[in-house]
C-alpha cells in the first residue's frame, strides 16, 4: 500500500499540473489570439450562362456576445462573383483575422444580381431582402485557418414571378474545412 507521503506527493503533482494547464489555457484564450476565417461561395444552375452576384458585406457573430457587439465584419476579397462556374469549385468571397472562439451566425449582404440566360437574355434581378443568413456554428482557433463554403442554392434563389425576376438568396449546405 502506498504511504501517505507518496499519496500526498502525487496529489501535489496533479494539482500543479492542473493549475499549469488552466493557466496555459487562460493565456491562450484571453482574446488576444486570432485565427483566420475564409468564406467561400459556390453553385451553378441550369438555364443560365452567368449569374453575377455583387456582395456588399460579410459578417460573423461571436457566440455569447451581445447582438450589436458580437458582429465582426469580414473583408471582402471579391465583390462580384459569377456563381455559374462554381459547380465543383468555390470562389473566395471574404477573409479576415478574428478573435478565437465559437461563432454561431453568418450574414452575407447581396447588393445586386445580374444573370445571363443560355439564350443570351440579360436579367437584372430584384433583390428583396438582400441578406443571406445561416446559423451554422463554427470555431476559430489560434493561428489556424477555418474555411467555410456556403452553397448558394440558385435553383431556389432565382424566382420568376410573371416576368419579374427576383434573386432571393437561399443557402444550401455549409461545408467546413
Amino acid at each position: 500500500m502506498a504511504s501517505l507521503k507518496t499519496v500526498l506527493m502525487a496529489v501535489a503533482v496533479a494539482t500543479i499540473v492542473a493549475v499549469a494547464s488552466a493557466a496555459a489555457y487562460i493565456v491562450l484564450t484571453d482574446g488576444s489570439d486570432t485565427g483566420t476565417i475564409r468564406i467561400y461561395v459556390k453553385d451553378a444552375p441550369e438555364d443560365w450562362s452567368h449569374v453575377n452576384v455583387t456582395f456588399s458585406k460579410v459578417e460573423i457573430h461571436q457566440a455569447d456576445a451581445g447582438d450589436e457587439s458580437g458582429w465582426h465584419n469580414i473583408t471582402l476579397v471579391e465583390g462580384t462573383i459569377d456563381l455559374i462556374p462554381l459547380t465543383n469549385i468555390s470562389a473566395l468571397l471574404a477573409e479576415y483575422e478574428v478573435p478565437v472562439g465559437k461563432y454561431t451566425q453568418i450574414r452575407i449582404h447581396v447588393l445586386s444580381a445580374v444573370g445571363v440566360m443560355t439564350d443570351g437574355t440579360t436579367v437584372n434581378f430584384t433583390v428583396p431582402s438582400g441578406v443571406l443568413k445561416t446559423n451554422h456554428p463554427f470555431n476559430i482557433t489560434s493561428d489556424d485557418r477555418t474555411s467555410l463554403t456556403l452553397d448558394i442554392d440558385l435553383a431556389k434563389s432565382i424566382v420568376n414571378n410573371d416576368g419579374e425576376w427576383k434573386f432571393k438568396p437561399v443557402l444550401g449546405a455549409v461545408f467546413e474545412t
